[in-house]
């Protein structure tokens, strides 16, 4: 539910309410009839969530809301009759919690802070169903919960005026994120920290997009058209044969064990080269007319719809292939609606079977008749037997008419019966593959799911799921995949340097074909360049990204390993005018050897078309020292937090302990004088770049128990800041970070309007970091503990390293 849903919903109650529909007499009725249907219609608590009257040292609580494990909001509930706010004030107000205001609802408040303390619940609320009153019972920033503000609605007009604040600081979603903490600061005229004018060294007009050469712009589509799609429409064949049987990386290992843990009992590894596994699944369907439902497991960028596309076109033998009725629904086609999906697998299966079974755009009469044979016989010898004898073209427009009307009201029923048709009239087994279902949300793909499950219960047939290992671990988790049997396979992913390589080799071998095949091969693909200069291009692609490990390791890394992030983070680097590719073709051409620094290889990432990093055009790169004027900390602490998870992960333990819970950083760095909202947004901020991930893969909010580790990304980032010898990235950063030193800056902008030596970059990055480490010893106490030695080793490592 978002909160336009939400507000849809109040309106609703709040008509009911208003013009009589529902009777309210007893404290009962109330707490039925508006405060239960508020916390769960209009706020989005799920009503599992919901305890009412558990037990306490106090007494029992009306309700006390848990999510994901622990108690999130104590709701006591008051009769009716009862007066809550003493003011005749009607709109929305602040009012102090031993205030005059709210003296009427002093016993109540103390009352639901007692239960607060008993169940470790900060806040809580006090209502009669339409005055609703919430207040922070248990602070944590040293202040008297008596001295501070409530919020008071003092009846059902007050919410509707301000439904967004109301729906902020007591939905599910506002609770979670610890709203109620943020509009409470508010109230009080606190700050959660001081507001800043900063700039950055370079300013706007410093930023410009560098020229390229019209080879560069030819050597552009090449990377284009051979590297960047792995969803085969552009070439399926190239992609079919560039197709990498390689073995699990360690990240691969990692999520394989997550998923042997919690899910699976078994999970198989696919011989990628033959496909061994799925071809006796496929053969053993068609052998004993046994159906199966088939999950093919793999990262995103696994190359899950390339594997079953190349298996069935090129490695599945070709007698068991001709038994076979491919179906294939591109979910990415659909709309992700929930509501419609059904319908659109339905209407989307009949048009591809149609395409399948018969071979005009649409069936013809006699095989629709053929699909619906038993109807036709049945009204040939049963009820309409008359009408046949006596007229057979009425007979045969009669039954078409019914045809027609059928298709129409029941499509679902339609697609059954061309799968049956299939089978028994044809012999072949369908074969229907939903893709590409993991774009959507749980909710989306649970339905797809079921509805792939319903064909597989009431047809014979071979169902594939392509599915992340991200994905069957939240549906096993919650989700349909607990109720029903599948054969599953695992698809390892490939790392970036044998994929490129696989590429590299297939651009050769176009190259070095028959002169006119590869002309019209590489012009078909809108390439002009000529075969040397594509061979060329191919070699220093080569010499990038295949022979050099290093780099091979910063693109996997920077991807996670997803095969289409490498992809798109190799062109970002090949493509750049940085790396001046002309220079290596133009040079094999000529017979010469060129060679391409890692310095330039690393600046080309970075700063991608631009002259020089610019954080809104980078997908992949993440400014580890910004901080926000209205948020001002250490531009250290996100280090600081890869360097804790850092110190939490590794490699070779159990992939459980890889993960920490947010509540456990925010504790970690409380005592380092960090605001627990600040390290949120930080938190925030990696998980969007991907530096870290959540334990839950398809929740992207931070909350106290959610739970997060490092990723390779986040490793390579940290890399990059503490120990790169050259100093590209805390270079670029150097002039990109907002910072409040005018001196810095008029420092830093008289090098810049010079050409600039190694040695001016090395000042320059030895004040940047000199300031990071000056504002980090105002923002930041490290405790004389053990627990941190490693973040007084990271400063130390930075200040000994530039300084």
């Amino acid at each position: 539910m978002n909160i336009d849903q939400a507000k849809e919903k109040f309106n609703s109650l709040y008509t009911e309410l208003t013009q009589s529909c529902i009777k309210i007499e007893t404290e009962q009725d109330a707490r039925f009839q508006v405060i239960d249907r508020i916390l769960t219609e209009v706020l989005g608590w799920q009503r599992e969530e919901i305890l009412t009257e558990p037990h306490t040292d106090s007494g029992y609580i009306d309700y006390l809301i848990t999510s994901r494990g622990r108690s999130r909001l104590v709701v006591e509930a008051k009769r009716t009759s009862k007066l809550l706010i003493d003011t005749r004030q009607p709109r929305m107000a602040w009012y102090k919690v031993g205030g005059s205001a709210l003296e009427s609802a002093a016993d109540g408040l103390n009352q639901a802070k007692r239960y607060c303390t008993d169940k470790a619940v900060l806040f809580c609320a006090l209502t009669t169903g339409f005055e609703w009153i919430g207040f922070w019972a248990l602070r944590t920033d040293g202040k008297p919960p008596s001295e501070g503000k409530a919020i008071a609605f003092p009846n059902l007009e007050s919410i509707q005026q301000n439904f967004a604040t109301f729906y902020d600081v007591f939905s599910r979603e506002g609770i979670l994120e610890d709203l109620y903490k943020t509009y409470i600061y508010e109230a009080e005229g606190l700050k959660i920290s001081h507001n800043e004018s900063l700039y950055s060294v370079l300013e706007n007009s410093d930023r410009y997009l560098l020229t390229k050469s019209a080879l560069f712009k030819d050597i552009e589509n090449v990377y284009h058209s051979f590297f960047t799609s792995m969803s085969g429409e552009d070439d399926p064949d190239m992609l079919a044969k560039c197709f990498v049987e390689s073995k699990e990386s360690r990240e691969a290992d990692e999520n394989l064990q997550k998923i042997t843990r919690n899910l699976l009992n078994r999970i198989d590894i696919v011989n990628s080269a033959k496909g061994i596994e799925l071809q006796n699944q496929i053969r053993n369907a068609v052998e004993l007319q046994k159906g199966e439902f088939v999950l093919i497991i793999g990262n995103k960028g696994a190359g899950k719809t390339t594997f079953i596309d190349r298996f069935f076109r090129l490695i599945l033998d070709k007698s068991l292939r001709e038994n076979c009725l491919l179906i294939r629904v591109d979910l990415a086609d659909s709309n992700g609606e929930k509501a419609t999906i059904t319908s659109w697998l339905t209407e989307k299966l009949k048009i591809e079977l149609e395409n399948g079974l018969f071979k005009g755009e649409y069936p013809s009469y006699s095989e629709l008749q053929g699909v619906f044979y038993q109807e036709y016989q049945r009204w040939r010898c049963g009820e309409r037997k008359p009408l046949y004898e006596r007229n057979k073209n009425e007979f045969k427009e009669k039954f078409g008419e019914y045809i027609a009307d059928f298709t129409e009201k029941h499509p679902d029923d339609y697609v059954m019966k061309l799968i049956k048709n299939a089978t028994k009239a044809r012999g072949l087994m369908p074969c229907i593959v939903f893709d590409n279902t993991d774009h959507f949300p749980q909710i989306f793909q649970e339905a797809v799911f079921q509805y792939a499950q319903s064909i597989y219960r009431k047809v014979f047939s071979f169902i594939i799921c392509p599915i992340t290992d991200r994905t069957i671990w939240q549906l096993s988790k919650s989700g349909p995949l607990q109720s029903y049997e599948n054969q599953a396979f695992y698809l390892p992913v490939p790392s970036t340097k044998d994929v490129l390589a696989k590429r590299i080799e297939f651009i050769k071998e176009k190259a070095i074909e028959d002169s006119e095949g590869s002309k019209k091969y590489f012009t078909k693909k809108g390439i002009r360049l000529s075969i040397p200069n594509i061979s060329a291009f191919a070699f220093a692609v080569e010499d990038i990204f295949i022979n050099e490990d290093y780099i091979g390791r910063i693109v996997g890394w920077l991807s996670n390993h997803d095969i289409r992030r490498s992809l798109q983070i190799a062109r970002r680097i090949i493509t750049s005018p940085i790396i001046e590719i002309s220079v290596p073709v133009n040079a094999y051409v000529i017979g010469k050897k060129s060679h391409i620094s890692h310095w330039q290889i690393k600046k080309a990432l970075l700063v991608g078309d631009y002259n020089h990093f610019y954080q809104k055009d980078s997908n992949f790169i993440l400014n580890l020292f910004e901080v926000q004027p209205s948020s001002i900390t250490s531009p250290l602490l996100r280090l600081s937090i890869l360097r804790l998870l850092s110190d939490t992960y590794s490699e070779n333990s159990d992939a459980e302990k890889n993960y920490l819970y947010i509540d456990d950083i925010l504790n970690y760095f409380e005592p380092v004088t960090i605001n627990r909202i600040l390290v949120k947004e930080h938190l925030k901020a990696l998980l969007d770049y991907r530096l870290i991930e959540t334990y839950d893969p398809t929740d992207a909010n931070i909350y106290e128990s959610q739970r997060v580790k490092i990723t390779p990304c986040g490793r390579i980032h940290y890399e990059f800041a503490v120990e790169e010898k050259e100093g590209i990235y805390i270079g670029q950063m150097a002039l990109n970070t907002p910072i409040a030193s005018q001196s810095y800056l008029m420092r830093v902008r008289d090098f810049l309007k010079k050409k600039r030596t190694r040695q001016d970059w090395v000042v320059i990055i030895k004040l940047f970091v000199e300031y990071c480490l000056q504002q980090d010893s105002l923002y930041i106490s490290l405790p004389q503990k053990q627990i941190y030695d490693s973040q007084r080793k990271l400063r130390e490592r930075i200040s000994q390293r530039w300084t």
